[in-house]
């Protein structure tokens, strides 16, 4: 009875070692996912950062598309939430200006404008009784027109606000000077085509200002273009060469992506460039044309000299002809007076020599006259 005691009380003796081990183990087990899901809910919280929310203002835009040259109206114009951190100082604000769309009724777009985009000083402008065109201009600049028609205006496809090329063609004449006489020989020709200006911005076709219809085409005679004062006499220059020289004026698109990828936002701020200066041309053609006039001069000078110095030998060698003549002349008379000298002697002493006894006696005759009869 004893043994199966002892054996009870250290089977009971296990039994509660094992019970007190396990449960021991369970608390741990559950203090240490408690304390896991207390970390795991308060790290975000921890580290969570704070959202702010922007601040926004409202700015004037764009209730419509917007084409060049159009005449604002009320239901053109609308207030618009936009970031604080993101207006220019020349947007329209409504804290600023209140009264912005009413004042703004009636002044023109200078530059075309899509829906939403905000209004600026520098896209919209008060006519204040100017012209339209006056108003698109901008400042520093000239509007210009030049002759067009629908296969040198790229097929009519050229719209206000637009950027072309100038391109010039015209028949190239060279004089070719003969140097025998001084004077143009032949005249050589041949056409040919050069770019005189590049990125020139459109400002109407004809009259029309915008491309406010549902057409994609222009076709129209002439093109107003916007170009600064020494481009203006320029541009002149190329129409009365074009004229002059049986040549035209040609319009050359230029593509839209290539402006934005080349300019960037700053496409409305592009200037035109002159790329072939006409005037130093025309210049050089004067200066050309008074070489060949010096030229020739110096030809017909060096001309009349030489036909001087001819003239001159010429008489020289009439005068040495005379002279010869005369002299020839004169000795010739001089022989023939030597003649009659001797013919007188002669005739003065007409006598005869005779021989007598061997001795030579000379005899004096009596000359007889032809119209004198001698007596027998």
């Amino acid at each position: 009875m004893r043994g199966v005691r002892v054996m009870i009380l250290a089977c009971a003796s296990v039994a509660a070692m094992a019970a007190m081990w396990m449960m021991r183990g369970a608390i741990e087990s559950r203090a240490a996912a408690t304390a896991q899901v207390t970390q795991q809910v308060a790290a975000p919280v921890a580290i969570q950062p704070e959202i702010e929310i922007p601040q926004t203002v409202d700015v004037l835009v764009a209730a419509n598309d917007l084409n060049i040259g159009r005449k604002l109206g009320l239901e053109d114009m609308k207030w618009q939430s936009w970031p604080a951190d993101s207006t220019s100082p020349y947007f329209y604000v409504k804290n600023e200006d209140k009264d912005a769309i009413a004042n703004l009724e009636g002044a023109a777009t200078r530059l075309a404008m899509r829906a939403g985009e905000p209004l600026t000083t520098e896209k919209v402008i008060d006519l204040q009784g100017a012209g339209v065109m006056a108003s698109l201009l901008r400042n520093g600049m000239r509007a210009v027109a030049v002759p067009i028609s629908d296969i040198t205006g790229a097929g009519g496809f050229i719209l206000p606000g637009d950027f072309v090329d100038l391109l010039l063609t015209r028949q190239i004449s060279i004089e070719e000077l003969d140097p025998k006489t001084g004077e143009i020989d032949r005249v050589i020709t041949h056409n040919q085509t050069e770019t005189v200006m590049e990125t020139v911005r459109v400002l109407a076709i004809d009259q029309r200002l915008s491309d406010e219809s549902d057409s994609t085409t222009a076709v129209g005679n002439t093109a107003t273009i916007e170009l600064k004062p020494d481009q203006v006499e320029l541009i002149t220059l190329t129409r009365q060469i074009a004229k002059q020289e049986r040549g035209f004026l040609t319009l050359s698109l230029r593509s839209f992506a290539e402006m934005v990828e080349e300019y960037g936002e700053d496409i409305d701020k592009v200037l035109p460039v002159t790329v072939l200066d006409l005037q130093a041309i025309a210049r050089q053609k004067v200066e050309a044309a008074k070489k060949l006039r010096v030229q020739a001069e110096e030809y017909q000078r060096e001309l009349a000299v030489r036909a001087e110095e001819a003239r001159k030998q010429l008489e020289i060698e009439e005068q040495q002809a005379k002279d010869a003549e005369r002299a020839r002349l004169a000795a010739e008379a001089a022989k023939a007076a030597q003649g009659q000298t001797v013919s007188t002697v002669q005739k003065k002493e007409n006598a005869v020599v005779l021989v007598r006894n061997g001795a030579a006696i000379k005899v004096t005759t009596i000359p007889t006259d032809e119209n004198t009869e001698v007596a027998k």
